[in-house]
């Protein structure tokens, strides 16, 4: 399949995750909604798995022989937890607007760690377009250009870049966990694995957590557990289309494109709870356009 197909399909469901996540949000803590993304997408991931290959050993063979791919699903696995405790941590400043603004430079950030990570190259036009694109995404989630300006010389500032930089950690490190993979040569194989791999460490790392800290939070999410299932289902659906565009093409192409997710966020709020259009807003998206435009021509 195309990569750009599958990356629309990531993004159309990662957004539909994200819709389902903020219901979930108002009956439970932030940390425990989060969770809701690997425990609750776990069940589909084995179902699929075990049902595609049919054979357990083949987790035993990966385990014994594909140590690069180990090494950088936990390393993928981590930062992505990091990424979203630091996200988490944003919400808690007034401009927060600023910060999650500023972490959608990950795209920019991948660019450069993929080029020192897998040595992967990009040329000028399309660094140019992810770049156009990145402001674009910017300018439409800020709303308020006066209000970021004021704020950017700040400590949000620096979180936001620091929360980008991992997500955009978390990306190489899962595409290099994918594409490492040599006991396959079928990349949806390859992608199939590391979401595996990856989802299980993850569930298993936000369990111990919430069991230290939010226990009684487990009682909350099954009294939710239908709702649960549907943003668990829409994260797998997401995860593994990611993954699988990862091993199609550079992630930067990607990530790029996959910040259309946006935009159908931004849709939906205006077919569903009848917002507003801001000249701003459409004028972010038609820059974000533009830059997309010229990374898939220059390709």
């Amino acid at each position: 399949m195309n990569w750009i197909a599958v990356t629309i399909i990531a993004a159309f469901f990662q957004n539909l995750r994200f819709t389902l996540q903020k219901n979930i949000n108002k009956k439970v803590s932030t940390v425990a909604s989060t969770y809701v993304r690997f425990l609750f997408a776990l069940p589909f991931c084995i179902i699929l798995f075990f049902g595609y290959f049919q054979n357990i050993e083949i987790i035993f063979k990966i385990i014994a022989n594909e140590n690069k791919f180990i090494l950088y699903f936990i390393l993928g696995s981590l930062a992505q937890i990091i990424f979203t405790f630091i996200l988490l941590y944003l919400f808690k400043f007034s401009n927060f607007v600023v910060g999650t603004s500023l972490s959608k430079t990950e795209v920019i950030q991948i660019s450069v760690l993929e080029f020192i990570i897998l040595h992967d190259k990009l040329n000028l036009l399309v660094v140019l377009g992810i770049i156009v694109s990145t402001i674009g995404i910017i300018i439409f989630s800020v709303k308020n250009i006066n209000f970021f300006f004021k704020n950017l010389f700040s400590k949000i500032t620096i979180i936001g870049l620091i929360s980008g930089f991992f997500l955009g950690l978390s990306v190489v490190y899962f595409r290099a966990a994918a594409i490492s993979l040599e006991m396959f040569s079928s990349n949806f194989e390859k992608a199939l694995c590391t979401l595996i791999f990856g989802v299980t460490f993850q569930t298993f790392v936000m369990t111990i957590y919430i069991s230290i800290f939010e226990r009684e939070q487990f009682a909350k999410l099954y009294e939710n557990k239908y709702q649960c299932l549907l943003a668990g289902f829409s994260g797998f659906v997401a995860t593994l289309s990611w993954f699988y565009a990862f091993t199609l093409i550079q992630s930067s192409f990607v990530r790029a494109l996959g910040q259309v997710e946006l935009i159908f966020s931004y849709l939906s709020s205006v077919y569903f709870f009848k917002e507003k259009i801001k000249p701003i807003e459409i004028l972010g998206i038609l820059i974000f356009i533009l830059g997309i435009i010229v990374i898939l021509f220059f390709k």
